[in-house]
């Protein structure tokens, strides 16, 4: 055979990101629990607490991407808010997100993290990490959800506002549910 043949091939291989494997590794999160709490409390939270039974290592194809490091804290003592602090390789938190609480939620308070998992197709460039909430509004509980997409080859993280709009009101309660509508 040729060599332009194995040469394109290569580059078929190289460059292919449905061959890449993602997962999930629990992550002990101690290793970051001074830096995050420390960067809530520079964003205005107090009484912060660590997360580590959902605190994940984002692992590509035996490569450690980052790791998500999830908690919750308070913004002026009455609004409950959830966080997750993004470290790369460097083992020290690199993005600070308040997620549920704030911003686009802001009208609603973050009760519990409830589930953390990955929900890619296949063929996506990003891996899509999906977080599970437990909101609060009024005294009444309701499910949220917050989509991460990080970059499978240089790690990069950004909140995916597309992916989780479009979860907005389904009232899917579980990390196979969302992974099942968002692959189909």
């Amino acid at each position: 055979m040729s060599s332009s043949f194995f040469l394109m091939v290569s580059l078929l291989l190289i460059s292919c990101p449905a061959l890449s494997q993602i997962s999930l590794k629990h992550e002990n999160s101690s290793v970051f629990k001074g830096t995050v709490i420390s960067d809530a409390e520079h964003y205005g939270l107090i009484n912060v607490e660590v997360d580590n039974d959902q605190s994940f290592t984002i692992v590509s194809d035996g490569k450690v991407l980052g790791a998500i490091i999830q908690g919750k804290g308070w913004l002026r003592e009455t609004q409950p808010v959830c966080f997750i602090g993004w470290s790369g390789e460097n083992k020290k938190i690199d993005k600070f997100i308040p997620t549920i609480g704030q911003g686009d939620w802001e009208t609603v308070g973050c009760h519990k993290i409830e589930s953390v998992g990955l929900i890619s197709k296949k063929d996506d460039e990003n891996a899509r990490v999906a977080i599970i909430y437990t909101v609060e509004l009024s005294g009444r509980f309701g499910t949220d959800y917050y989509i991460l997409s990080i970059n499978k080859f240089n790690g990069r993280l950004q909140y995916d506002e597309e992916t989780t709009k479009s979860f907005q009101n389904s009232y899917l309660r579980n990390i196979q549910a969302l992974r099942k509508a968002y692959q189909n």
